[in-house]
This record gives C-alpha cells, sequence and structure tokens, in this order.
C-alpha cells in the first residue's frame, strides 16, 4: 500500500447531494476537501440521463421537494447555474372521468374543492390549519440531525404549551394512528383521501391503515416547509447535482468519480484516512461518508473497532426499496380527460381513493404486482421542452409499492410491469399507449445495482416512530469519522439537508474544543 502525495482535510466517500453538499459546506470552513465516488457520475439518484437519444430525463428521483432554502442560499447555486423550469408546482388528484382536481394549497384551490365537495372543502381548512401546526411543532425532532435528548422533548412539551395548551395532547393522540383512518374521519372524496395517503406512504412499505402512518405526512410537511414547494430543475435532477459540484470546486474542493474506497484506515483510535481500490492510501484526519451507515461502519471501518452490540445493531438494519421508476418517450403531449393543458407540468397522483392505495400496499406485501398500481407522474418537458424534441415530451412516472424480491423474478415479470403501467395511465389518458416511442424501467434491484443503494431503497424505508429515538447524529463513535447520508437522518428526499448538518455539526464540535 502506497500513500497519496498530497494530504486532505477532508475526505468525503460519495458523491451524491449530500455528500457534495458536506464537502462544500466543509470548503467554506477553509477545509481542504477530496470526494471519492465509486461510479462514473455525480448526484447518486439526483440524475439526469437519456431514454433514447434526444429524450432526457431525471433518471430515478424527479422532483426537488424540500431543497433548504438556506443550502441554496449559502452555497450560491443560482450563480452555479441552478435554474428552476417551474416553482412550487400543484399536486393533482387525477380522476378516470376528467373531474381532476388540485390538493389545495390556497383559498383558490379551497374554492374550487367547494364547488364539488363543500363538506370537504370546510373540512380541509381546519385540517390543514391542524397538520401544518404540528408538522412545524415536530420539525426541530423529525428534522434534526441529534437524538432528541430530555431538552429537546421539555422544549418540544413547552413550545406545545405556550401555542395551546390541548396541542400537545392532540399531537400525541394523533401520532399513533393510521394516515388512513384519520382521512376516513375527516373526508368523504375519495380522490382527496387517496391523494393525501399516497403522500404519507410513498416510498415505504406500509399501507395507509397502519399504525403510525400520520407520522409520515408530518414529517412530509415539515420537510416541504424547509424549500420553495415542489420545483423541477431546468435541465433535470442533474443540474443539481452539476451546481452543487461546481460549489465544491469553486472551495477549492476536488472530486474524482471512478474512485472506490475499500477501507477507512485508523491509526491510535482515529481515523487517518482511506485506501482505494487500486491501494493508494490517502491521508485526512476526517473522513465523512454519505453511503450507506451499514456499508460504512462494517464493510469499511470494520466491526473490530465497534462496540459489540452497536456492530450487532448495525448488522440487522437493512431494508428494501419499494419504489420502481418508468421513464418513457412520447410523439406528443397526452391529452389527460379533463385536464388543464396548464396543469400538463404539475405532480399529477394516480390514486384514486385509498382503498386502491391500501390493495397496492397489500399485493406489495405478498410479494405481487399490484393489479392497480397507484403512481406519481411528471411530464417536465412541459415546463422544460429542451427534455425533448419539439413537440415531443417525456414522462416519469414512480410507482411505489414494488417489492424487491417480486414473486417470479424481475426479469421475466419486466414487461408484464411497464404493461400494467401503461395500461393505468390509459385510463386517465387514452392516447397514451400511441404516443408511446421508447420507455425504460427501473426495478428496486436495478436502483440497487445501478446506484449502488443497499436494497434499491432510495427513500431510506420512510421515517417511523422508532426513528426518532435510534441513532440520529453524524458523529460515530470512531474519532475523525462523521456520517453524513440519510441513513442516519430522519429526511429523506432530495434536500442536502443530512450533508449540510454534518457540516454544521462538525464546526460547532470543532469550535467548542
Amino acid at each position: 500500500m502506497a500513500w497519496g502525495g498530497r494530504k486532505y482535510d477532508a475526505i468525503v466517500i460519495g458523491g451524491d447531494l449530500n455528500g457534495l453538499a458536506a464537502a462544500a459546506y466543509l470548503g467554506r470552513a477553509h477545509q481542504r476537501v477530496l470526494v471519492l465516488e465509486e461510479s462514473a457520475t455525480l448526484g447518486g439518484v439526483a440524475v439526469t440521463g437519456e431514454i433514447m437519444p434526444d429524450y432526457s430525463v431525471s433518471t430515478v428521483a424527479h422532483l426537488v421537494e424540500a431543497l433548504p432554502r438556506g443550502v441554496e442560499r449559502d452555497l450560491k447555486l443560482a450563480k452555479h447555474g441552478l435554474r428552476m423550469a417551474a416553482r412550487d408546482i400543484p399536486t393533482v388528484a387525477l380522476d378516470r372521468d376528467g373531474k381532476h382536481f388540485i390538493v389545495p394549497r390556497n383559498r383558490k384551490d379551497i374554492a374550487a374543492l367547494a364547488a364539488t365537495q363543500p363538506r370537504d372543502a370546510a373540512a380541509w381548512r381546519a385540517f390543514d390549519k391542524r397538520m401544518k401546526a404540528h408538522a412545524a411543532l415536530l420539525a426541530p425532532l423529525l428534522l434534526a440531525d441529534a437524538v432528541p435528548d430530555a431538552s429537546n422533548l421539555r422544549r418540544l412539551v413547552w413550545r406545545a404549551g405556550w401555542n395551546r395548551a390541548d396541542r400537545l395532547g392532540d399531537l400525541l393522540h394523533l401520532l399513533p394512528q393510521s394516515i388512513g383512518d384519520l382521512l376516513d374521519a375527516e373526508f368523504e372524496c375519495p380522490l382527496l383521501k387517496g391523494a393525501l395517503a399516497l403522500d404519507a406512504v410513498l416510498g415505504g412499505a406500509d399501507g395507509p391503515y397502519a399504525p403510525g402512518t400520520v407520522l409520515r405526512l408530518l414529517h412530509r410537511m415539515a420537510m416541504r416547509g424547509l424549500g420553495r414547494g415542489l420545483s423541477i430543475p431546468l435541465g433535470g435532477l442533474g443540474a443539481l447535482t452539476d451546481a452543487l459540484a461546481a460549489a465544491v470546486a469553486a472551495q477549492r474542493g476536488e472530486i474524482r468519480t471512478g474512485a472506490r474506497v475499500m477501507r477507512l484506515l485508523v491509526e491510535d483510535g482515529a481515523i487517518a484516512g482511506v485506501e482505494t481500490s487500486d491501494g493508494v492510501a490517502i491521508a485526512a484526519p476526517l473522513v465523512v461518508s454519505s453511503v450507506d451507515p451499514r456499508l460504512t461502519m462494517l464493510g469499511l471501518l470494520g466491526a473490530a473497532h465497534l462496540e459489540t452490540e452497536e456492530a450487532r445493531r448495525l448488522d440487522r438494519t437493512s431494508r428494501s426499496g419499494s419504489v420502481a421508476k418508468v421513464n418513457l418517450a412520447l410523439d406528443g403531449l397526452p391529452d389527460f380527460r379533463g385536464l388543464a393543458p396548464a396543469l400538463c407540468g404539475a405532480r399529477l397522483l394516480v390514486a384514486p381513493s385509498l382503498d386502491v392505495v391500501d390493495h397496492a400496499a397489500t399485493d406489495f406485501g405478498q410479494r405481487e404486482l399490484s393489479s392497480e398500481p397507484v403512481m406519481e407522474i411528471t411530464i417536465p418537458s412541459a415546463v422544460d421542452p429542451a427534455l425533448a424534441p419539439a413537440g415531443h415530451h417525456v414522462v416519469s412516472v414512480l410507482v411505489p409499492f414494488m417489492p424487491h424480491d417480486l414473486e417470479g423474478g424481475w426479469p421475466a415479470r419486466r414487461d408484464e410491469f411497464m404493461q400494467r403501467v401503461i395500461k393505468t395511465i390509459a385510463q386517465y389518458a387514452p392516447d397514451f399507449p400511441d404516443r408511446l416511442i421508447a420507455g425504460d424501467v427501473l426495478t428496486p434491484p436495478d436502483i440497487e445495482t445501478r446506484f449502488g443503494l443497499p436494497g434499491g431503497d432510495w427513500y431510506r424505508g420512510g421515517i417511523r416512530a422508532a426513528d426518532l429515538a435510534g441513532p440520529r447524529g453524524p458523529a460515530t463513535p470512531v474519532s475523525g469519522l462523521w456520517l453524513c447520508g440519510p441513513g442516519r437522518h430522519p429526511a429523506e428526499s432530495v434536500t442536502g439537508l443530512a450533508g449540510r448538518d454534518m457540516a454544521e455539526a462538525f464546526a460547532a464540535e470543532r469550535g467548542h474544543r
């Protein structure tokens, strides 16, 4: 083993959004940073790729849902090229008969809902106010990259009492509930209930009637409060990755792709650097990993450096992904029956009712394809025409409740899955099959293989109540080793939050020392 020539202040393992955000923030703190990414491209699931020549789409993740305003500002992402093709796009619950509606965000949307569902429009105002208040109350615990301690919990109780004496009691009553039971008690409209339920369970393995799924919706609302609404970057999600990489370079950080880290080097109980697959040792007193905590601690570090119980706990932490991705190229804009052209760039949900969402979860539990899949659909070319030739379009579809270990195996059933997706969309846009030029499917095993995510779980299985009490902080028991991936953070989706919080925690500890 040979030592590399240059010594760095910090090495970041993994060039996904969190790794790049951590590197950029460390660079702002005058650290000489090296980012090592195993694959040939940066970004993890935030990448833009081609379905076929001239048809580009966000390959896996397709929306910026909770990019903190502070991250955009601190890292000057606009200066580094980030532009949004559309910000704060609406969510539309699709109806087979063309009676779609926008999930309310403002008075205009509530008025539109009241025209067809007056009782639900009245109930929405109270429900939305209640849930937003609880999301704001929980946000410090849901989004903080640290284990809630007694002082945090006391602060939660104090804040609840300060706002309203009965708010904490209401929150504690809600948290164990299922989102399905809550929505059944509040609303009548099947479309509204289906859309809200899908928001709560997307990315996880639990159905809408599973206990504790109200927490999932509160978490999502807390995350959305960080950013500037659901957004589509100009050029796809890869444009966000490019801006973060430029932010690292602006701080004189170095990025190497195709660089696989084989093990972490430890001297006298502290991190000394890393060894790459070509046998080169690179020295640094700080190593930050954005890859899976289990792989980092057991695979790269080794159980010998951990307490027995910590090693056992990590060995038990494994989840499988539940979301497949379908990317499609079309020769024109599909005609969704009854959908205003201005809403073609919206987030479109196929979740006709709570029962449909629940049945999809049941099929998932039986390792089967859903007979009626639920979906999150975007047509990014409707707001970013450069993604496809003139007049043509690309469609991006997330399909939850797709098992990693599908009965019969994905290779044998891939075409069947694609046909079910197309058939389902055709119920809302009858001309959809005739417009199809090409398509690509990414199953959970595909995502695992192509993007190095254990189980293909890029949503981290969704937050659970137990996660709030588990290990959360970026620091590890080994001096100089920190984590910045979502595996040790309750935030999911496209945020960069775990990377920012790691850098801030490191800076705070260094300042304290």
